[in-house]
């Protein structure tokens, strides 16, 4: 009967002591999954930022080169001839209040109004 008792014992401790591995294996594998999908966050977070960072870029750059644009036009109307003969003031009115929309004109001073009283 002790030999039974005996191996009933050390069957159960070794049942127990199985279990226990399991479990540390089973939070070893969980640890390893959720290590695994923080840096596949970090990871498409990063991404998201460059890629971010290169849209602000790109419209920046469009934008600057617009601007560009619109400068160079303007220097090449007031170059041309006829550009210093008088025109109406509703049409000098009109023509700036198109060119001040544009931001390469926004901080020009004839395109700075006082706000409304």
């Amino acid at each position: 009967m002790t030999g039974l008792r005996t191996t009933l014992i050390a069957g159960a401790v070794a049942l127990v002591l199985g279990l226990l591995l399991l479990a540390k294996c089973q939070e070893a594998r969980t640890a390893s999954a959720s290590a695994a999908l923080s840096r596949n966050a970090a990871g498409a977070a990063i991404a998201s930022g460059q890629d971010a960072v290169g849209t602000v870029g790109t419209v920046s750059a469009s934008e600057a080169a617009t601007d560009a644009i619109g400068r160079t036009n303007d220097a090449e109307i007031r170059k041309a001839e006829g550009a210093d003969v008088a025109v109406s003031s509703a049409v000098d009115t009109a023509g700036r209040n198109a060119l001040c929309l544009r931001a390469a004109y926004r901080r020009d001073p004839r395109c700075l109004r006082q706000p409304a009283p």
